[in-house]
């Protein structure tokens, strides 16, 4: 399902990412989440919405996985960098280093469609802590995360062809029931 305006097209897979990006504001709003929570899962519900089911599966699990890998990267980062007093060439070293150990780690698991994901994660975790509460606030990052996926997962279930209940299924319940009420009228 598709409208053309010209050029432009306006598909089923935007639409559905406006929708998870309209929920996922609500929830943030009416739970007090912030606007940092918004954002990650906002981000992640973009990434996570995908044209068929199968692939927003695929690309969630893989987005979850690599939040949680890069939110402990930047958890271990973060405690190096605190133990050596800020030093700038330990930032300088180790962010860098922990991309490159989880762009290896999300390769050797084929989880390629979280990559992006996970160093960015890593990144906004590791570049924008706070002092005071880094385990709470990797946490809370990779717990937005996970709420974005969930949504896009959700909204792939309901606006797409290929979910888990299949059309075949459908219209063999819907022609049951259709027999049935003809059978009872006899």
């Amino acid at each position: 399902m598709s409208f053309q305006f010209g050029r432009f097209r306006l598909g089923l897979r935007t639409i559905k990412t406006v929708i998870a990006i309209f929920i996922i504001l609500l929830f943030t709003h009416l739970f007090h989440r912030g606007q940092s929570a918004a954002m990650i899962a906002g981000i992640s519900a973009i990434i996570a919405v995908r044209d068929s089911y199968t692939a927003t599966l695929k690309a969630a699990k893989a987005r979850f996985i690599g939040s949680a890998l890069g939110g402990t990267l930047a958890v271990i980062y973060f405690f190096m960098y605190t133990m050596t007093n800020y030093n700038f060439s330990v930032k300088i070293i180790l962010i860098p280093l922990f991309v490159l150990v989880n762009i290896v780690i999300m390769d050797g698991f084929e989880l390629h469609p979280g990559l992006v994901g996970a160093n960015a994660t890593l990144l906004i975790i590791a570049l924008t802590i706070p002092e005071t509460d880094y385990i709470g606030y990797a946490l809370n990052r990779v717990l937005d995360t996970f709420f974005g996926v969930a949504v896009a997962t959700i909204m792939n279930s309901v606006f797409i062809h290929d979910a888990p209940i299949k059309r075949r299924k459908l219209r063999e319940l819907v022609s049951y029931k259709k027999n049935k009420g003809q059978d009872e009228d006899k």
